[in-house]
């Protein structure tokens, strides 16, 4: 396909429903365990105050611009991650679209473990409320150890996916998006409030909004990198897939300020809840994977009505991490349902339940969760995003780019600069952030 060329439009596609449906579904893609799980951990192994700096760098030079391109490459071809770099002309892009699909089904694996934990951590919250089992720092070492339960819980979560994805776009994924979103915003704001309160408070927001330029090492870097693109849902597959659900008249540019905004909101307000924690509780904010769930249980136990609140939080951090769970097997499904006319439900059906299977390695060593999340998380999906912007920019060309941020007949006048940000400042740089920081 020359550059001229519009990409087949194809039978119709089932958008979403109106603004907020928009705005949500993409909150909903972008805020998850990236923020209130990954983030805070990151943090605490890569510097503190140096890697949140280096993070909102990284988000506002880079991670906004991919994400207009991301968006703007599905809605001009109507596909999803496979097809559109196909479509797009990009050298190699079926084969690269590929390559991103496996990738996501590999992140997926161990994602759907840590909200199979989420899903645990409310039963037994719920049970302290009703006088049964108590949430101690101890409960998830105990969980961690019994891989059968935690297989039995990614289960249950991996069902209610399914559910989701099979009904489609509006009655499925919009729909429980206006749903899990206001729940837990609410919830997390009261906890963050709360936490501000106790004694190790100041010490964590020195921690946290404190650069020691020593820790900027290249692992940092490329961990910054990664956490941006994760967290923003960036990588070349989600973004994608629900950019060809966007209606055509839908301003791309303010969705995806939007979306960053809320993203980097949640980010930081999922600091806030962790880290004062961990600090008044002696708790190292550079214990890992498993500091959200050590942490958290200290604090329920201790603030008036903890075990209520701490049901009603892990409920709503299972619903809001569900919603990325959701955006991954939507990138399966729809792929693999365009790719072979597969049937939806079925195929729904189908990948969740081998991803639960696929997730047995996950179940038993938190270090094949950190070094899986390097390389699925922290390196393939950058690499996914220099894809899709490559595909966009240079495949389908400087013309159906500028036209896909065009809104009611007005081209923005920085698109330009954006276009020439994608083509090759963003790439760039991140190719030698991931390079630096393995090789460095």
């Amino acid at each position: 396909m020359t550059r001229s060329q519009e990409p087949d439009a194809g039978p119709p596609r089932e958008t979403f429903s109106g603004r907020w449906g928009m705005v949500l579904a993409l909150l909903g893609v972008a805020i998850g365990l990236g923020n209130f799980w990954r983030f805070p951990y990151m943090m605490g192994i890569f510097g503190g105050g140096a890697f949140l700096a280096i993070y909102l760098v990284v988000v506002v030079a880079f991670g906004v611009p991919a994400m207009l391109a991301e968006l703007a490459l599905g809605r001009a071809t109507r596909q999803g991650p496979v097809q559109a770099l196909e479509q797009s002309g990009l050298p190699g892009g079926k084969a690269i679209g590929l390559l991103l699909f496996v990738g996501v089904g590999m992140a997926m694996t161990y994602y759907l473990v840590v909200l199979g934990w989420l899903l645990a951590f409310f039963f037994v919250s719920l049970g302290a409320v009703t006088g049964g089992a108590e949430l101690t720092s101890e409960t998830f070492a105990a969980l961690h150890a019994r891989w059968p339960l935690q297989m039995f819980c990614s289960a249950i979560v991996a069902a209610a996916a399914a559910a989701v994805v099979s009904r489609g776009v509006r009655a499925g994924i919009e729909r429980t998006s206006r749903l899990f979103l206001p729940l837990f915003g609410v919830l997390t704001m009261v906890l963050a409030a709360w936490s501000l309160t106790l004694p190790g408070a100041g010490a964590a927001l020195g921690y946290v909004f404190t650069i020691d330029f020593s820790a900027l090492t290249p692992r940092a870097v490329m961990a910054a990198v990664g956490q941006a693109f994760f967290s923003l849902g960036l990588g070349g597959t989600f973004l994608v897939i629900y950019g060809s659900y966007l209606p055509a008249e839908a301003p791309l540019s303010r969705r995806a300020f939007t979306t960053a905004a809320g993203d980097v909101g949640a980010s930081l307000l999922g600091v806030l809840v962790i880290m004062p924690v961990a600090f008044s509780y002696g708790l190292s904010p550079a214990s890992g994977p498993s500091l959200l769930f050590e942490v958290l249980p200290v604090a329920f136990r201790q603030m008036p009505g903890g075990a209520v609140f701490g049901a009603l939080f892990f409920l709503g951090l299972t619903s809001i991490a569900f919603l990325s769970g959701v955006a991954a097997i939507e990138v399966l499904v729809g792929t693999l349902a365009d790719l072979r006319g597969w049937p939806r439900q079925r195929t729904a059906w189908l990948v969740s339940g081998a991803l639960v299977v696929l997730g047995l390695p996950a179940m038993l060593s938190l270090d094949y969760i950190v070094w899986s999340d390097l390389v699925w998380g922290s390196t393939m999906q950058p690499i996914g995003s220099v894809a899709a912007m490559s595909a966009l920019a240079w495949g389908l060309g400087r013309r159906l780019a500028k036209k896909q941020l065009e809104h009611e007949g007005i081209v923005p006048r920085w698109v330009g600069y954006w276009i020439f940000a994608i083509r090759y400042v963003v790439p760039v740089a991140v190719i030698v952030a991931l390079l630096s920081g393995w090789f460095g």
